[in-house]
């Protein structure tokens, strides 16, 4: 096999149903040499196995199977990176399908951009419960790669982002001591070092929401995005301040909407009152742009909005005492 000029990170958890597709597609895609690196991250469910025998017909040499040892997926893909060899690593979850392209307009952009050092492509959000899947287009809402915007959008996707070996391996990689928001804090990491990132205008994922996906655990998920935003904004000189509280505000209201949409009510009440010490807007307005926020992320992922029944609802009249009362 010709030395790979890509390496692909796919690590993997109890995601046997989708291993075969997740490999196809992948294999469609592979128009210049490839080096697969599947890190098994403590499976049950006989992947590992399974992985084995779907590759069994591969070229020699353009795949590799390693034990994760159940350490997370920050380690995981760690452990990919660090074991392969390639000067550009593209990840994969392996319950993502990806989309035509995925591998080779990464590949053929940081190749003439070279002083570009990640690019991003969009993805196909598909709930598993039958809901239409969405588009997420980032850069059409203004998201970019420095850090200031990095803060505010927070927009990641690992299956549809491609790095440079270097720039990965100068911020250390992906913070092994967080099991949630780890893309989150390698990209804000990347921005501060003055790595410079892109976008790719195209769906490059089918981005799988099911149960077992680390979304899914939203209350976990949720402080583990915080967890990160205050690290991120620690030592801000005091002229920041108000930007930063607007920024706490902003990711726990959505936060809020999150748990909202899961019917997940009283941690969405929850997420609303931690909220509420940060916010930037007169008592008059905050209830409007609480609307807007359900309203603009609602339609972001195509969920169902109907502001008159949220308005009527218990749950409506809870959030205005306490924005009324604190």
């Amino acid at each position: 096999m010709a030395t790979p000029e890509l390496a692909l990170v796919m690590p993997f958890r109890n995601a046997a149903p989708w291993l075969a597709s997740t490999l196809v597609a992948l294999r469609h895609d592979s128009q210049v040499p490839v080096e697969l690196v599947a890190i098994d991250d403590g499976s049950s469910d006989g992947g590992a196995e399974l992985l084995l025998q779907l590759c069994r017909h591969w070229p020699a040499g353009s795949w590799r199977l390693l034990d994760g040892g159940g350490r997370g997926v920050s380690a995981a893909r760690n452990q990919g990176v660090a074991a392969s060899s390639a000067p550009l690593i593209a990840f994969v979850d392996a319950d993502d399908r990806p989309l035509p392209g995925r591998l080779a307009l990464p590949l053929e952009a940081l190749q003439q951009h070279p002083g570009l050092d990640h690019v991003h492509g969009g993805w196909l959000r598909c709930p598993t419960d039958g809901a239409a899947p969405q588009a997420v287009r980032p850069w059409l809402e203004g998201a970019a790669f420095d850090w200031t915007s990095v803060i505010e959008y927070k927009a990641v996707l690992p299956s549809a982002w491609t790095l440079r070996r270097s720039a990965f391996e100068r911020v250390g990689g992906f913070d092994e001591g967080l099991s949630h928001a780890e893309d989150v804090d390698l990209l804000a990491r990347l921005a501060a070092s003055g790595s410079q990132g892109a976008w790719i205008p195209e769906l490059l994922v089918r981005y799988r929401v099911h149960p077992a996906s680390a979304s899914a655990r939203l209350e976990e998920h949720l402080q583990g995005l915080m967890e990160v935003l205050e690290r991120q904004l620690q030592g801000l000189e005091p002229a920041l301040a108000p930007w930063a509280a607007e920024q706490r505000y902003g990711t726990l209201t959505w936060g809020c909407w999150q748990a909202w949409q899961a019917d997940q009510l009283q941690l969405a009440l929850a997420l609303l009152q931690q909220a509420l010490p940060a916010c930037p807007y007169p008592l008059p307005r905050r209830r409007v742009h609480l609307l807007e926020v359900f309203a603009r992320s609602s339609r972001r992922v195509g969920a169902p909005w109907d502001r008159q029944a949220l308005q009527t609802s218990p749950f409506w009249k809870a959030a205005c005492g306490l924005i009324e009362h604190g």
